[in-house]
């Protein structure tokens, strides 16, 4: 798409700070990083930014792509975890968004943040802060009403 910046950015005509690439993707560090190393999986055909509508092979090697670059995160700065999102609110172009999780140690150990959150709507981010304890009754009706969507 010759207006989307990730496009740019994957052909080169835009610069970046490249980690990775292969022949369909390409990793590179966000210029606007909330962490040390958080770096951007790119596919370097515009598809729009909803991740689950994109061909399921081409999730699939992005995923395995993903993999490949958190591996190199965790060698490069020391981390034992990196986490991954796919929003996709920014930039309508399919992107997955690595973060080295820095400071969690090599054996688990249990790590909850101090306030819980509840989103009515989404406000340009999103948090893995638990919320408050939900009602048994209203998930039930939930899970159900989900159930009953089908695929």
């Amino acid at each position: 798409m010759a207006d989307c910046i990730f496009c740019k950015i994957a052909n080169g005509s835009i610069p970046s700070a490249k980690v990775w690439e292969n022949g369909e993707f390409v990793a590179i560090l966000d210029i606007n990083p909330n962490v040390k190393g958080m770096t951007l999986i790119l596919s370097k055909e515009h598809y729009e930014s909803y991740v689950f509508d994109i061909p399921q092979d081409v999730q699939l090697r992005m995923f395995e792509a993903a993999e490949k670059v958190a591996k190199k995160l965790e060698k490069a700065l020391n981390v034992q975890r990196v986490a991954l999102v796919m929003e996709g609110m920014g930039i309508d172009h399919a992107h997955l968004k690595l973060y080295p999780l820095h400071g969690v140690e090599e054996k688990f150990k249990e790590m909850w943040a101090k306030e819980k959150v509840f989103f009515e709507r989404y406000d340009g981010y999103i948090s893995t802060q638990l919320g408050p304890q939900a009602d048994p009754a209203e998930l039930a009706k939930l899970a159900e009403q989900i159930r009953q969507a089908g695929s």
